[in-house]
């Protein structure tokens, strides 16, 4: 193989791989034969066209009439998925507030009733959602959002507009609204088992934890004394959704649930303060969500390959 050949292969690499696989031989022959002698580097009008066409191609199987029904089974997906990621959030919450109550307070509060109550309810409310989406029970749904109408109830201050475009409570009222949508729509509660039930026994846990660390950073460090932390506070629980992302791009239905999840999953790390910090730590903030998924879902690719057509 002549070095130009060796760097037409590398353009091509651009384009999805069966399409390379059905075209490659006779796109390689037409630009070979377009070449001049000696000629050791694609002309740039070359590599604008085939950039181009790579991107075309993408771009058709991406949001053309053919990806229909992945950007469906990709929104099922997502929407199914949602309750897990508030059921994560809601017991990082509580656990930070109970670390909290046992650092001012001492350990003596773990026993008193009216914290368990005021600690555990919210989790009861947030996991019904999820036992809802797991088992396809419409009863389960139901129960939920009676549950979460008497936690509201009790905390009245969820549903106030300023608590609601917070990132740690109009999630929950959205997971507790789509739950019975869920558990309606055959279509939602079949697209979670798409998910390898292995894959949340890994990622629960590692969720807790990343996300757990991230809040733990904003709650206690004085970020008016570190305005940098800011920037960061949320990479620890990019780098747990990182490789869910990356495992998830491994197919076309994968790859579009992860984008729609992609900024909610964000401010559940905090990013959800966008409005109040920074242009700069905005950018920041942003740019580590992005790379951290990117990242991922570029390794999976290379290490496996897509399990599903490229689009």
């Amino acid at each position: 193989m002549n070095p130009l050949e060796a760097r037409y292969r590398r353009l091509l690499a651009c384009y999805p791989r069966d399409h390379r696989a059905r075209h490659e031989d006779e796109m390689i022959g037409v630009l070979l034969a377009g070449a001049c002698p000696g000629q050791t580097w694609p002309p740039p009008a070359d590599v604008a066209d085939l950039l181009w066409g790579a991107l075309r191609v993408h771009g058709r199987r991406a949001f053309g009439p053919v990806s229909a029904s992945a950007w469906r089974d990709g929104a099922a997906v997502a929407v199914a998925l949602w309750p897990f990621l508030i059921l994560v959030s809601t017991l990082v919450t509580q656990l930070l507030l109970t670390a909290e109550s046992v650092r001012y307070v001492g350990i003596a509060v773990l026993g008193r009733p009216a914290w368990v109550v005021f600690v555990s309810e919210a989790v009861a409310a947030a996991a019904l959602p999820v036992l809802a989406v797991s088992l396809g029970r419409r009863w389960i749904a139901l129960l939920g959002v009676v549950a979460f109408v008497l936690y509201a109830t009790r905390h009245p201050y969820l549903l106030d507009l300023d608590t609601l475009m917070a990132p740690n409570h109009g999630p929950v009222l959205l997971a507790e609204t789509a739950a019975p949508v869920i558990a309606f729509l055959p279509a939602a509660y079949r697209a979670i088992r798409l998910v390898p039930r292995r894959a949340f026994l890994v990622w629960g846990p590692l969720a807790v934890a990343g996300l757990t660390a991230a809040k733990g950073i904003v709650r206690w460090v004085d970020v008016p004394l570190h305005q940098d932390v800011a920037a960061w506070k949320a990479v620890p629980w990019l780098v747990v959704v990182a490789p869910a992302a990356g495992f998830a791009c491994r197919s076309a239905v994968g790859r579009r649930a992860a984008l729609i999840l992609f900024l909610p999953a964000a401010a559940l790390g905090d990013l959800g303060d966008l409005p109040f910090v920074p242009t700069s730590t905005a950018l920041a903030q942003l740019g580590c969500a992005a790379l951290a998924f990117a990242a991922a879902a570029v390794l999976t690719h290379r290490r496996r390959g897509p399990v599903a057509p490229a689009g």
